[in-house]
């Protein structure tokens, strides 16, 4: 393995080396098929989350040794609140889509040190589409078209959402905000293809776990580029309560700062409580993540 700087303690290539033989797995069950299970939840469950959950922890911790532990298969690490560095790991981002065939997936790691991610990597392990980055080291993507001219303004951007909230019309009211939209799967990925350009945003209007967005907020910061809380609060990782209760947006700053603007201004004008919460149907955001955070 290659050999790390003194002061940071993992190397990009050791990072990609990595996720990239996590990929194989969850590759190789992809065309295979398989059983798909449920978790306590009803969410879907499949071997590959569980290998690659496997595969990951034994590598990544051996890669950094004595470091907390967070991974959403699993119990967590118990003593994680107290480590200041911790690995954040989604096996499998994007289990419905894996379980329907649909390429639309990603595997997603995140160092974190001081509840702040400082190094990162997300893959999708179907198109091979990917990316590492660090705090000190910037960002590399492959696998990804050249790179596209990126839209000035909220007219021009291209916006990836999610096909759930898409499907349960949750982000419907937002979608005139932007100039068009890309219907996508896994947040993970989608944040790994702001982050190397392909769409000019993402936004979402539920809330994440802190595994789901890691690995991709980190991508954004090592690019240059932003991930907004709405509630404007700061995005802090190895939290007590790993759910993160409100939507987002990233992107560029200034295409964030925009789009922010506009859902404030629409809010206001909408006469709702609260600085700039957004609304769905049926009720208010921090309504609609109660009654979630209820059913987990």
């Amino acid at each position: 393995m290659s050999r790390p700087d003194r002061e940071f303690p993992v190397s990009l290539p050791d990072l990609k080396m990595i996720l990239e033989e996590a990929a194989e797995i969850v590759r190789e069950l992809f065309h295979q098929g398989g059983p798909v299970g449920k978790k306590s939840d009803g969410s879907p469950l499949t071997p590959a989350d569980l290998r690659a959950n496997r595969f990951l922890q034994t590598r990544l911790l051996g890669l950094l040794p004595g470091v907390g532990w967070l991974s959403e298969e699993g119990a967590p690490d118990e003593g994680r609140l107290d480590r200041p560095w911790i690995w954040i790991v989604d096996p499998l981002d994007g289990t419905k889509e894996f379980a329907r065939g649909i390429p639309e997936l990603a595997i997603s790691i995140g160092l974190v040190k001081d509840h702040q991610v400082v190094a990162a990597g997300v893959i999708n392990p179907i198109t091979g589409e990917g990316g590492v980055g660090s705090s000190r080291g910037g960002a590399e993507f492959w696998g990804f078209p050249s790179a596209r001219k990126g839209a000035q303004n909220l007219e021009e951007a291209v916006a990836g959402i999610s096909r759930r909230e898409t499907d349960d019309g949750t982000v419907i009211p937002y979608l005139d905000l932007v100039g068009s939209v890309r219907v996508l799967g896994s947040v993970a990925y989608k944040l790994l293809r702001v982050a190397s350009g392909l769409e000019d945003l993402t936004f979402s209007v539920q809330h994440k776990s802190e595994w789901d967005v890691c690995g991709g907020v980190g991508l954004l910061n090592f690019a240059g580029k932003l991930y907004r809380r709405f509630d404007g609060q700061p995005l802090q990782f190895n939290q007590p309560n790993t759910r993160i209760r409100c939507g987002a947006v990233a992107g560029p700053e200034k295409l964030v700062e925009e789009f922010i603007l506009k859902l404030k201004e629409r809010s206001l004008g909408a006469g709702l409580p609260g600085e700039f919460a957004p609304w769905v149907a049926g009720g208010t955001l921090t309504e609609m993540n109660d009654q979630e955070e209820n059913r987990l």
